[in-house]
C-alpha cells in the first residue's frame, strides 16, 4: 500500500505575472513528498495538466515513487479535483458538464474543499454529482471538514484527504494509503491520514507569496 498526496499545486497555478498561487516546481515538491515518506503525488494545478505532466516527467529519475497528472478544476458552483487526466478542462462549465469532461478524458472527479469558508463558491451538496468527496482538507478549519465527511457518510460517497500544499512546507500533510488512487478511490478502497496545516505556517506562506509578488520570483526557502 502506498501512501499518496492527493492535493497540492506548484508554480503552474501562478497564471498571471506577478501572481503567486504556489511557490515551488513540481521536482521540488515531489522531493519534500519523498523526504516526507510518501510514495506517490497527484499535482492539481489550478486548470491546468501541465505540472502534474512534467511532474510525471520528473518522477522518472526517483525510484519508488509515483505522479498522476491531474488538475483542480473551476468549475461554477466551485473546485473539482481532475485526477489522472492529461488535458485541460474548460473553466466554468457546470458540475456535470465539469465531472463529464474528466471522465472522458479517462479521469475521476472529486469534489475539493466542498464546505470550505476560505474559497468562495464550494461545491457544497453538489458535490453528490461527483465521483468523491474530499472529506479533509489540512488548510481547512474543522467545522468544514466535519460538513463534508456528514455529507459523504450520509450519502455513501467515496472519502479522500489532500494537503492542498501550494508550497513544499505542507505537502504530505494529508493524503491517502491505498495501490492505485483512480481505481481505489472509485470503489472506496481508501485510507485517509492527515493533520492540519498550522495557522503560523499558513501566515508565513502568504507573507512568502507577498514577498514573492514583490520581486517577481517564489521566495519560499
Amino acid at each position: 500500500m502506498l501512501k499518496w498526496e492527493t492535493h497540492c499545486h506548484t508554480i503552474y497555478s501562478n497564471r498571471h505575472r506577478r501572481s503567486f498561487d504556489a511557490l515551488n516546481t513540481p521536482r521540488e515538491m515531489l522531493e519534500a513528498a519523498i523526504a516526507k515518506g510518501l510514495q506517490g503525488m497527484i499535482i492539481t494545478d489550478h486548470d491546468s495538466v501541465m505540472g502534474g505532466l512534467a511532474g510525471r516527467k520528473a518522477a522518472r529519475r526517483y525510484k519508488d515513487f509515483q505522479v498522476i497528472p491531474g488538475a483542480e478544476i473551476s468549475s461554477r458552483s466551485g473546485h473539482i479535483l481532475a485526477i489522472g487526466i492529461e488535458a485541460n478542462v474548460p473553466k466554468r462549465l457546470s458540475v456535470e458538464e465539469t465531472v463529464e469532461r474528466i471522465h472522458d478524458l479517462g479521469g475521476i472527479a472529486i469534489a475539493s474543499h466542498p464546505f470550505s469558508r476560505r474559497v468562495r463558491p464550494s461545491l457544497g451538496e453538489e458535490s453528490l454529482k461527483t465521483d468523491g468527496v474530499e472529506v479533509f482538507n489540512a488548510t481547512n478549519r474543522g467545522l468544514a471538514n466535519v460538513q463534508a465527511v456528514s455529507l459523504a457518510r450520509a450519502n455513501g460517497s467515496p472519502a479522500t484527504a489532500g494537503s492542498d500544499s501550494h508550497w513544499v512546507r505542507t505537502v504530505g500533510k494529508a493524503g491517502i494509503i491505498c495501490d492505485d488512487p483512480l481505481n481505489d478511490i472509485r470503489k472506496g478502497q481508501t485510507r485517509l491520514f492527515g493533520t492540519y496545516a498550522s495557522m503560523w505556517r499558513m501566515r508565513v506562506f502568504n507573507f512568502r507569496q507577498l514577498a514573492s509578488a514583490l520581486v517577481n520570483r517564489p521566495i519560499w526557502k
